[in-house]
Order: C-alpha cells, then sequence, then structure tokens
C-alpha cells in the first residue's frame, strides 16, 4: 500500500475539530482553532483514520493526494 499526502485546505478550515476527532495521531486543532498537520504522510491504519477525517470535514478542506 502506498502512502498518501494529507493536505488541508486552511481556507476552508473553520477548526471545527472533526478531523482530530477521527484521527488525533495526525491532526491536532488548538483552543484557536487553527489545524496542524502532525504526520504529512500516512499509510495502513493511519490512511484509513485519514481517509475518515477527509469524509466527514464539515467543511470538506481536507484532502488525500
Amino acid at each position: 500500500m502506498s502512502k498518501k499526502k494529507v493536505v488541508v485546505d486552511f481556507d476552508l478550515c473553520h477548526g471545527h475539530a472533526v478531523c482530530m476527532g477521527e484521527a488525533p495521531e495526525i491532526f491536532k486543532v488548538d483552543d484557536d482553532g487553527t489545524n496542524t498537520v502532525l504526520i504529512a504522510e500516512v499509510d495502513g491504519e493511519l490512511l484509513e483514520k485519514a481517509e475518515l477525517a477527509e469524509r466527514y470535514c464539515p467543511n470538506m478542506a481536507i484532502s488525500l493526494e
């Protein structure tokens, strides 16, 4: 299985932290709503979590390349 890059469109991200709920190993959202990608490339179990974060992001700000 190949790795995929985690990309966040920070213009679309409003800091809802749904991604952090799905994949806390990958995303960190501060109290002020600032999103940080902790792991830029994922595979295996982390890829599955990243896919859930992508799917459930309310602003569709996450993509996997």
